[in-house]
């Protein structure tokens, strides 16, 4: 698998055609989510009211699903929108955010992806875990398991992309994708994305900007992972010493950019093993 140069096509188409991704999200990250897409050469659209969901998907690109945040308004229009998009042919990308903390998530989530409407899958390891096993435990959103370097995280991709049928991403320390047949292992990052809200998220939007113009959704996938990973060890060196979370938040945005507008001059590439 010849990521390197599927990378650089793709970031360059990226930017060149700039896609539209719908967004049914949360609060709490939205302006994150809409600047990352914009760093990265994609346009963001922000629309969750069930009455005009399925209008903005038609017209979209790609539909990211975050489940932050969650309430009844908002399943119904989530799932109308993946309904559109299915039928428009559109990839779905599903943030299953704290599905291993509430039931109603995890049901919600996991009837969508019975029902084929998701194609992409990413999220931390303690969700995907839950939605493989059908069960949960945890308190808040956040991951309590952090190791994805001794092989689960890797299982855990394979196991639930061949249940469900699609892409899976478990973003951690380690980052696995797999599409049931196909998996990877990237190594990148900085330990600074954990001390700032919607990291997750934001690498969800780059996912689904990345699968708006990719036909092979486990490249499409492994790109955002990395974008934003090596966006953060960008960010991380622009910091000087007084410097903070705050301040690595807003050089994030900056490193987003710089790595997507200037790919194919710095040559990255990125750590990989493929099997």
């Amino acid at each position: 698998m010849d990521l390197k140069n599927s990378f650089s096509v793709l970031v360059e188409k990226l930017r060149a055609e700039h896609p539209v991704v719908h967004h049914i999200t949360n609060y709490v990250t939205v302006e994150s989510c809409a600047d990352i897409c914009y760093a990265a050469g994609s346009r963001p659209v922000m629309a969750d009211w069930e009455e005009e969901v399925e209008d903005i998907t038609a017209h979209a690109d790609a539909l990211v699903l975050n489940l932050g945040m969650l309430n009844k308004s908002k399943m119904e229009a989530m799932e109308r929108s993946a309904i559109c998009a299915k039928v428009n042919k559109l990839p779905v990308v599903l943030d299953p955010v704290g599905v291993m903390a509430s039931p109603l998530r995890l049901n919600f989530a996991v009837k969508m992806l019975n029902m084929g409407l998701i194609t992409i899958v990413r999220g931390n390891l303690a969700e995907c875990t839950a939605l493989l096993m059908g069960q949960g435990e945890g308190r808040g959103v956040d991951s309590d398991v952090e190791s994805t370097a001794d092989g689960t995280g890797l299982r855990i991709a394979q196991e639930a992309a061949k249940k469900y049928n699609c892409v899976f991403a478990v973003t951690g320390q380690v980052d696995n994708i797999s599409d049931g047949k196909r998996a990877l292992m990237l190594n990148n990052g900085h330990p600074m994305l954990k001390e700032i809200t919607g990291s997750g998220c934001m690498t969800s939007s780059l996912v689904a900007s990345c699968a708006a113009i990719s036909e092979d959704k486990l490249v499409a996938a492994a790109l955002g992972v990395v974008i934003m990973g090596q966006s953060a060890e960008l960010a991380a060196n622009f910091l000087e010493k007084k410097d903070g979370p705050g301040m690595f938040k807003v050089r994030l945005m900056d490193a987003v950019y710089h790595v997507t507008s200037k790919w194919n001059l710095v040559n990255l590439a990125p750590e990989q093993k493929v099997k």
